[in-house]
């Protein structure tokens, strides 16, 4: 699949995003995140365990969502609700994620029931994770105060593989915004790319591509996923750079608005701020990510 970074687009999409007033969250919502004044090792426990396995949660066969404790969630809300919960039992000690059951593993990854379509696969990586731990001494050991050093630890857990780095960049936002780390080389900050992120740069035009390939719906091979997903990385990457803004806030921006506003199926244009910069509005047409669907990366 061709692609191209479109600088000038880059450019106004950038100068659209001054104008709003764009800021980090810090990811104290109880609902979701553990209290910021339990232990250290606790909440470093948590953040990791929880990133390497929030990936999709949907597939076209069906959504993962449902009614938790009374209220709706769907998708990563879910993921991270019920994660939440599991925290408050001790699910993410070292030992008992590396020894992991099934049944155990339910409370994360099934609701009213139904399970997430790759039940089976986040259990194994949960275990893995549990297991490198515990080589490491902690948690603490997969942890370091630069992106690249974090990549390079976490880098022998199969959660973590992924050479664009998505659930890396993840973790790092998380730890930074809560405090837990502080990065020495924070100009290596960069979206952590997934399917939102993909779709709202093809969409907005800053990378260029053929909407009719998207349409189609062609599974991409792991190769070219990778290839397409730094070519989007890039692309924000300069975005973050020509508007001022940190690549994290940036991020928390764009995974909300591709969830409310430019959404997959039914993007709601009127409520958005970048319509007058966007190319799918201007051409009527509003594609989809790209297709890679059996992947653990994002």
């Amino acid at each position: 699949m061709r692609l191209i970074i479109d600088v000038d687009k880059i450019n106004a999409v950038a100068e659209a995003l001054r104008k709003l007033k764009i800021e980090r969250d810090r990811y104290l919502d109880d609902r979701y995140y553990p209290p910021q004044s339990d232990p250290r090792e606790r909440q470093l426990a948590y953040f990791i365990s929880v990133v390497a396995v929030d990936h999709r949660t949907s597939t076209p066969l069906g959504a993962f969502e449902g009614y938790i404790d009374g209220e709706f969630y769907h998708g990563a809300d879910a993921l991270w609700r019920l994660a939440r919960k599991a925290y408050d039992e001790g699910l993410f000690e070292p030992d008992r994620l590396a020894k992991l059951t099934p049944e155990d593993a339910e409370r994360l990854f099934s609701i009213n029931g139904v399970k997430v379509w790759d039940f089976n696969v986040r259990l194994f990586l949960l275990r893995d994770l549990g297991a490198k731990a515990i080589e490491a001494g902690g948690f603490q050991g997969l942890i370091d105060d630069t992106i690249e050093g974090l990549a390079a630890k976490l880098g022998r857990v199969r959660a973590y593989e992924d050479p664009v780095r998505k659930k890396v960049l993840l973790l790092a936002k998380f730890l930074d915004g809560r405090g837990l780390v502080q990065f020495k080389d924070r100009e290596n900050f960069d979206v952590p790319v997934d399917n939102h992120l993909s779709r709202i740069a093809y969409r907005l035009g800053i990378v260029d591509v053929d909407y009719d390939i998207l349409f189609k719906g062609l599974e991409l091979t792991r190769e070219e996923d990778v290839e397409v997903r730094n070519k989007v990385k890039l692309s924000w990457r300069l975005v973050a750079k020509f508007s001022g803004l940190d690549p994290f806030a940036l991020d928390d921006f764009l995974w909300s608005f591709g969830r409310r506003v430019c959404a997959r199926d039914r993007p709601r244009c009127e409520e958005c701020p970048l319509r007058d910069v966007c190319k799918a509005r201007s051409l009527g047409r509003y594609p989809p990510e790209h297709t890679h669907t059996l992947t653990w990366y994002y």
